[in-house]
């Protein structure tokens, strides 16, 4: 099991990619431009699991990994959470992230990313949100607000997307806060274009995924998610033609020996 107190020891210095591209962050107002309620995610969907990350280009080999993934459950002062924690690296430097999330509603408690540049920590207390950055010199900068809607992090929302009630051409809205701005939310715009049968290798049986286009303002982020288990199996970052301008792929092993939930 992943322990808070491992990852604040233990993490290299990081950065998530997804919460770059969510960067731009923007205060739009409390208002749904629609009547549905915002949707409810069920965290129990989420599969512990362990794996690998690779980042390239759409289409390109498989390649070495190019960082790590882990998705645990953890419990914590009697409370049962769910944590994501990714680790990436290349020939100069590494950085990662991780995400603390209540396991059923994958409502935020606190993220870390570690960069280079220095360590950002965010937590939250339903419409609290308190973010910290603590740079490899000089004095730690802080900040707090109360957002006008209880969000979502920017790090670990494919979680909170992937565990939607997704169907064909399903639609939804979710208020989201990202960690390296220094104030605001917006609204996460969620559609599920189309379902169907990938397969990653000749010799595999094709696996059911949703494809699902993730937007912030100008930024689209393309997930492909699959049907059974729910497992975020690639991510791609698109431009306003949707040229696929980069692509993780979370190469996933299996659930960790010691958790049975």
């Amino acid at each position: 099991m992943i322990r808070y107190s491992r990852i604040a020891r233990h993490l290299l210095p990081v950065a998530g990619l997804l919460a770059l591209a969510l960067g731009a962050c923007v205060r739009l107002g409390m208002t749904l431009p629609y009547d549905d309620p915002q949707p409810e995610p069920q965290g129990s969907r989420i599969r512990p699991t362990l794996g690998w990350l690779a980042v390239g280009k759409e289409g390109g080999p498989l390649r070495a990994p190019d960082g790590s993934l882990a998705i645990d459950v953890v419990h914590i002062n009697g409370h049962t959470l769910l944590q994501q924690v990714r680790h990436f690296q290349d020939d100069k430097t590494s950085w990662g992230d991780s995400t603390l999330l209540d396991r059923q509603t994958l409502r935020p408690v606190e993220t870390w990313r570690w960069t280079p540049a220095g360590t950002y920590v965010t937590s939250y207390n339903h419409r609290v949100v308190e973010r910290v950055f603590k740079p490899v010199h000089g004095s730690a900068q802080r900040s707090s607000e109360i957002v006008d809607v209880e969000p979502y992090s920017g790090l670990g929302i494919e979680l909170v997307v992937a565990s939607l009630p997704l169907s064909d051409s399903y639609k939804a809205m979710v208020p989201v806060v990202v960690d390296t701005s220094a104030r605001g939310w917006s609204w996460l715009n969620i559609q599920v274009e189309r379902e169907l049968a990938v397969s990653e290798r000749s010799d595999v049986k094709p696996r059911q995924e949703w494809i699902v286009d993730c937007d912030l303002g100008t930024e689209r982020i393309r997930m492909f998610i699959a049907v059974e288990g729910r497992l975020v199996r690639k991510m791609q970052w698109l431009d306003h033609d949707n040229t696929v301008l980069s692509e993780t792929r979370r190469m996933l092993l299996g659930l960790p020996a010691h958790n049975a939930e």
